[in-house]
Parts: C-alpha cells; sequence; structure tokens
C-alpha cells in the first residue's frame, strides 16, 4: 500500500491505534496532520522528526477546533485526502446507572465527534473530486455487550453514520468504511484493567472471548486502516469490517 503524498487526518494520534497509524502512514508515504487534546502527546508527537507531520491540538468534540484543524491543515499541506476518525472514550455502566451527562459525554465524543470531523473534511474532499474516511467504530457496534449501554449505541451510531454517509458520496469520489475492533492492547485498555479486582483474571477473561487467543496490537487495527484509505481498497465503501480476532462469530 503506497501513497503519493496523500494528506492524511488522523485524530486521537496521540497513543494506541492513533499513534501507530500516524507511523504507518507516514512509512506508505503520507502526509499526517496528528490530532491530540493533551499537551504531553503533542510534545511526544512534535519530536517525530518528519516534515510530512503536523502535531494539532484538537478536542474532537468542538466544531471550533475541527475549522482550526482543516485551516491549518490546508495552509500546511494544501489538501485533505484521507481521515481517520480514530479518538473516542470507553466508558462503563448499565442504563440504571447511566446518567444523562455520562451518556452524553459518550455520545459526543464518539459520535458527535464523527459527525463534525466528517462534517469538516468532506467541503475539501469534493473540492479534489476524491478522499477516504475511515472511522474506528468496535464490534460493539454490531453486537452487543454488558454495563456498555452508551459506548455500544455511540458505536452502533458510528456504523450507521457510515452507511449513510457512504451513499451520500459514492458518485462523488469520497469512501467511507469503519473499522469494528474488539480487544486492542492499547493504554486505555491497560488503565481500565488497572480499576478491576484481580487484573490478570480480568486479562484472561477478555482474551478468552477472541478465538484466536490474544489481544490486537494498536499496529494491526492501524494496519487496516491504512489500507480502507488506499488505493487498493478502491472499491469498498460502507462497509464496516470486523477486525476482532474471530469474537463477532462465536
Amino acid at each position: 500500500m503506497k501513497f503519493k503524498g496523500e494528506v492524511a487526518v488522523v485524530t486521537g494520534a496521540g497513543s494506541g491505534v492513533g499513534l501507530a497509524s500516524v507511523h504507518l502512514f507516514l512509512e506508505a508515504g503520507c502526509r499526517v496532520v496528528a490530532t491530540a487534546r493533551r499537551q504531553d502527546q503533542l510534545k511526544m508527537l512534535g519530536a517525530i522528526s518528519s516534515p510530512s507531520v503536523l502535531p494539532v491540538e484538537l478536542d474532537v468534540t468542538s466544531p471550533e477546533g475541527w475549522q482550526r484543524t482543516v485551516a491549518a491543515t490546508l495552509d500546511r499541506f494544501g489538501a485533505i485526502d484521507i481521515l481517520f476518525n480514530n479518538a473516542g472514550i470507553t466508558e462503563r455502566a448499565e442504563i440504571l446507572e447511566t446518567s444523562l451527562a455520562f451518556w452524553e459525554r459518550v455520545i459526543r465524543t464518539n459520535l458527535t465527534s464523527v459527525f463534525l470531523g466528517c462534517k469538516s473534511v468532506i467541503p475539501a474532499m469534493l473540492k479534489s473530486g476524491s478522499g477516504a474516511i475511515v472511522n474506528h467504530a468496535s464490534i460493539n457496534a454490531i453486537q452487543g455487550n454488558v454495563n456498555l449501554v452508551a459506548y455500544c449505541a455511540s458505536k452502533g451510531g458510528v456504523a450507521a453514520m457510515t452507511r449513510a454517509l457512504a451513499l451520500d458520496y459514492a458518485t462523488r469520489g469520497i469512501r467511507v468504511n469503519c473499522i469494528c475492533s474488539a480487544a486492542i492492547d492499547t493504554p486505555m485498555t491497560r488503565d481500565y484493567l488497572t480499576t478491576v479486582d484481580g487484573l490478570e483474571g480480568a486479562r484472561a477473561s477478555i482474551i478468552k472471548k477472541h478465538p484466536i487467543g490474544r489481544m490486537a496490537t494498536a499496529e494491526e487495527i492501524a494496519s487496516v486502516a491504512v489500507f480502507l484509505a488506499s488505493r487498493e481498497a478502491s472499491y469498498m465503501t460502507g462497509t464496516s469490517i470486523p477486525v476482532d480476532g474471530g469474537r463477532s462469530i462465536r
């Protein structure tokens, strides 16, 4: 999968899948706008020794933040060819423990952010006549899970939005697909495991759900995002791809 200087905007680029995808897009020949909200992550992204990387501070729930990000991207690179909506949160609660504030925070971060990202970059893609959007959903977009009512709703919305956008722009050169990942060995997952009793037991329980017998690496998910953005996936749009070690077939 080789690119010819295409410009990719990656959200949640400060760690995990986002950071892995920054490196993979770079290796494949892209110029990358790597967005993050935290200053320590932006400093780390700024240390990547490549003129093809532009770190940008972005709260993905902010319309003004997206406007600034698009403006900075166009000012530096002149185009937006790829958007990887990767940023998101996982917060757990059943519905009786889910306050309205909790619900709105999860929906805003996981679903509204994808809406804002797509709405912000599509005009630039239409101007150039092509584009590829990859949304990071979850295996919970296509199957249920316990104590994740808000999260499942948000990720199900991402998959549904992906299909709708794909239909809207199929004849205008823009492809839209989403990744439905299962457990990934990232800082977010490790942080969660530190909050539960019996850390090793919890980790083993998560792994047991995956027929392949382990969690994904961040690079394995990022490589699918790069593929979906590439010319090799030029006949794919509106798809929700399980990248889940077989979890969805159980």
